[in-house]
């Protein structure tokens, strides 16, 4: 791996066009060269457990909230999620000296108005009386990211009547959820929320691989059966989690449905390059747009 730097240090053309997802490729390629296939493996499963001991408790507290305020709180708690990453090496440094929990996460995003902060345009579009109908989301870290961020923002949606696919990596990546795991989680899930458990049952909730083996998402390999699934439920929202799949690879992508990005910049490179600091957030909501292309797929780029 450091001979392939090496050589790209020297010709950064040497294979290929040299980007962030082409460098995580690599680094995916030699580790499952040398058998590490899963390395936070025990780490998800940890975090996972705890995190659905808390599921019931962060439910109540967000069905206490008025509307506008329980909008905003879903939204945090998807933001304040997406901080417990492994493949930041400054969240890394937090996660192994102390306890953190989703309420010190929250405590560490900027305060509003965010970076880039749509939340006044997606507050006017969710709380109209016209639900989507399917929203996909493409999700990033298990544990506290997927069961106390995604798990109820998916929940509401589904409570407003529209149908959700979640979409996992279909192969380990750092401590991204992968499909297998989520298969899990989710069945858990719906043990202790009856909304998730009878939209599970009536295959409102469904959980499917993205194809994807990267904390970056490139939409033009994904998943045929994901594909088919969101031409057949129409799907005209799609959720883009993390800062892999929403800044380093879709931050321009444009589609013909409602698009969601968000994200919590945890790398210093990064923050100064957008124009914020550590823990800045990304929160964009960009209306469909007329997109010319030969290929009709609810993703269109």
């Amino acid at each position: 791996y450091l001979g392939r730097l090496q050589s790209l240090e020297q010709n950064p053309c040497a294979f290929g066009s040299l980007t962030v997802r082409n460098l995580l490729d690599t680094s995916t390629h030699f580790l499952e060269e040398c058998l590490f296939t899963d390395i936070f493996s025990q780490q998800k499963q940890m975090e996972n457990e705890q995190a659905l001991k808390l599921l019931v408790v962060r439910l109540e507290t967000l069905d206490r909230l008025s509307t506008e305020e329980k909008h905003l709180q879903l939204i945090l708690g998807i933001l304040a999620g997406n901080v417990f990453d492994w493949g930041a090496k400054e969240v890394q440094d937090i996660l192994e000296s102390q306890e953190f929990t989703l309420e010190d996460a929250q405590k560490k995003l900027q305060n509003r108005p965010w970076l880039f902060d749509d939340f006044d345009s997606w507050l006017l579009r969710i709380s109209q009386n016209r639900p989507y109908k399917c929203a996909a989301i493409f999700c990033d870290n298990s544990g506290v990211d997927i069961i106390l961020g995604i798990f109820p923002f998916a929940r509401e949606l589904l409570s407003q009547g529209t149908n959700v696919i979640i979409c996992a990596n279909s192969q380990p990546s750092l401590n991204d959820v992968v499909y297998s795991e989520l298969l899990l989680i989710v069945k858990k899930a719906s043990e202790v929320c009856p909304i998730l458990r009878s939209a599970l049952k009536e295959g409102r909730l469904m959980v499917m691989e993205s194809g994807q083996a990267s904390p970056c998402l490139d939409l033009r390999l994904i998943d045929e059966n994901l594909v088919t699934a969101m031409r057949e439920e129409g799907a005209d929202l799609i959720v883009i989690e993390g800062m892999g799949r929403a800044v380093h690879t879709n931050f321009d992508a444009a589609f013909s449905c409602d698009a969601l990005k968000v994200a919590v910049i945890k790398n210093k490179w990064l923050a100064d390059r957008l124009g914020g600091g550590m823990f800045s957030v990304l929160f964009k909501f960009e209306r469909s747009r007329k997109i010319a292309s030969r290929i009709s797929s609810p993703t269109q780029r």
